[in-house]
């Protein structure tokens, strides 16, 4: 099997797991705190990988542009995410939030000039297919027929959007200047977003609140280990085309986090989840046999 999409299945399992373990904490202390922490956590600990990710390129006068993009991307799209997860139920939210292979893809084709024959992009197209049936839940929409979206729906499809430009950066970043400052960006940055607007936004990162350390270490060593996966895959291939898969196969996330929810949350399936799943997993076998 293609060692690029078993990273990405890896790469998928530890964000899949991520998002469930959050569930729990946003309750507790909040989405921004949980982004922050999260986020600082996760880059604390590139710090030991560090030394074997080579050197790197300051490049052109873009260079802190895209670093800040990166940086800011992220942060946005870890806030929305677990501000949705805390409004909504993650079997619903879940999958929106990893619809952003929508936005990955297209940004990958229209901005970076990514070319992919028509059959990985069917395989492609089934995955987002499926990942937006396993996002659509009609009885929550019809439960929700007084408001216009379901809750944390909204939240959902923004973090998607900014998911898929961060993405998007980091990969065109990491093949054009290396991969330790992109990497570091992508967490420690985004962090540092989080720290610093956090004053005029009036939001508290400490506080007498209790915190729940060990599943924060949790998320941030999954969240670790899915960039580490993201960075490999990239690294296997060296190939640009790449990006749009490996982002693709990240979205799988979905299938672990729906997986914990309906199991360990008792949420409920309906005919199109099941519909959706099944059509993720004809699509990623489609897409292993494609790119192997």
């Amino acid at each position: 099997m293609n060692p690029t999409v078993l990273l990405g299945l890896l790469l998928a399992f530890c964000f899949g797991t991520s998002d469930y373990l959050s569930k729990g904490v946003t309750k507790q202390v909040g989405a921004y705190r949980t982004a922050v922490l999260t986020l600082a956590l996760s880059g604390l600990l590139l710090l030991g990988p560090a030394p074997l990710m080579g050197s790197f390129t300051i490049g052109d006068s873009t260079t802190p542009a895209l670093l800040l993009l990166l940086s800011v991307s992220t942060f946005l799209a870890f806030f929305f995410m677990y501000r949705g997860y805390r409004r909504g139920k993650l079997s619903v939210i879940s999958p929106t939030v990893n619809s952003f292979p929508i936005f990955s893809v297209a940004l990958s084709v229209f901005l970076l000039k990514v070319s992919l024959s028509t059959t990985v992009l069917v395989a492609l197209c089934g995955v987002i297919g499926g990942v937006l049936l396993v996002s659509t839940s009609f009885s929550e929409i019809g439960a929700s027929r007084r408001r216009d979206l379901t809750p944390g729906l909204p939240d959902g499809i923004i973090a998607a959007l900014f998911f898929g430009i961060s993405l998007t950066a980091l990969g065109y970043a990491e093949q054009t200047i290396g991969y330790l400052l992109p990497i570091f960006a992508a967490r420690l940055g985004a962090a540092a977003v989080g720290f610093l607007v956090a004053i005029p936004l009036k939001e508290r990162v400490w506080g007498s609140v209790s915190i729940p350390w060990r599943r924060l270490s949790a998320m941030g060593l999954l969240e670790f280990g899915g960039l580490s996966a993201f960075s490999l895959a990239l690294i296997h291939s060296g190939d640009p085309r790449s990006l749009p898969i490996i982002t693709t196969m990240g979205g799988m996330g979905v299938l672990f986090t729906v997986g914990y929810a309906f199991v360990l949350l008792k949420e409920t399936s309906e005919a199109n989840h099941r519909l959706g799943i099944a059509l993720l997993i004809v699509s990623v076998g489609a897409l292993l046999y494609l790119t192997a």
